[in-house]
């Protein structure tokens, strides 16, 4: 994660511009030492995502306890291209783009001959990430114009571009990383960079059994594991500290109370962590944890809440069959 430089490249038949510079190194550092002082501390799961995690996370999509993933793309498949846009002269802008498997199912619908008339920008803060997707996708579909952004989106969104008809895709359930505050607040800065005829399409995790849940986040194979840990390698990359991932425990369960599943990291011993940013070590006695990631669960009720509060219209909610796993389709009426 790059907050240091500029670059703009060509990548494959795409081409891709860092953004984060304009947040700048500082103001990360910041953010990440404030959320080791708190009480409890926290890590944002924006940062799980360098190249291994990026790479651990496509494994973990494909892990049967997983279920969200799968679940969504069943939904892509059989959901018609005309229920949620005209392809004509039209820009899709999606956020936390990562794997572009999804995108790719609903590029795969479009007719021959009308993928020339779409650009498409997806936003990632995972440069690697992106890097792979518009390589693939320019394989898949040569006729298809892409222009990757290296950008947070959560704190970026006067960058994100499209001045024709647009289709604002945020899929994988990754809304319900935020608080639930912040998930409205979210949803009302999209909404207002809508206009009359633009779309949200956006992936909502149901509320389910606990047992099923908390599967999903605690496979047998470890790979979330590895997956939460890694985020502290992110950190010492970006404060230079000295976290060792392995003086750290996974814990992962459902908070029934806030309909959310949480993930924390344990500490096994009492550890002092150095960094060159701050004159004291960070201290994290044993047993303590750091906050790193929310996943809330929705229903329907809450989906149009969102809506309402964000001044946009549900078009449609596309559930499987268990509802499991909800795409719902916003609009925007005036």
């Amino acid at each position: 994660m790059d907050y240091s430089e500029n670059y703009f490249f060509e990548c494959g038949s795409g081409t891709i511009v860092n953004c984060l510079p304009e947040i700048g190194r500082q103001t990360v550092v910041a953010e990440i030492l404030a959320g080791l002082r708190a009480l409890p501390k926290r890590i944002s799961s924006k940062f799980f995502y360098d190249r291994p995690g990026s790479e651990l996370f496509q494994k973990i999509t494909r892990l049967d306890e997983y279920y969200p993933s799968r679940t969504e793309k069943a939904i892509f498949e059989q959901l018609p291209l005309e229920a949620v846009t005209d392809c004509r002269d039209l820009d899709i802008i999606e956020l936390g783009s990562g794997d572009h498997s999804k995108i790719s199912l609903l590029l795969k619908k479009v007719p021959p001959g009308r993928l020339s008339g779409i650009r498409y920008f997806p936003v990632d803060i995972s440069r690697p990430a992106l890097e792979s997707s518009i390589r693939e996708l320019g394989r898949a579909f040569p006729e298809l114009e892409v222009q990757g952004i290296v950008a947070d989106y959560f704190h970026q969104m006067h960058l994100v571009p499209g001045d024709r008809r647009k289709l604002f895709c945020f899929l994988g359930s990754t809304i319900g990383n935020l608080e639930r505050d912040e998930a409205n607040a979210f949803v009302r800065d999209i909404g207002g960079t809508m206009e009359p005829g633009d779309a949200f399409l956006t992936g909502f995790d149901r509320v389910k059994d606990t047992a099923v849940l908390e599967r999903a986040y605690n496979d047998a194979g470890g790979l979330t594991a590895r997956f939460n840990r890694n985020v502290l390698n992110v950190v010492n990359g970006l404060i230079e500290s000295d976290f060792n991932p392995l003086d750290f425990e996974h814990r992962a369960f459902y908070n029934r109370a806030r309909r959310r599943i949480e993930m924390h990291l344990e500490a096994t011993r009492d550890i002092r962590v150095r960094t060159p940013f701050a004159r004291e070590e960070i201290l994290v006695g044993k047993g303590e944890r750091i906050h790193t990631e929310n996943s809330h669960k929705f229903d329907d009720a809450d989906i149009q809440t969102i809506a309402e509060k964000a001044g946009l219209a549900v078009r449609n909610i596309f559930s499987d069959q268990k509802e499991l796993f909800s795409l719902a389709l916003y609009g925007k009426d005036r």
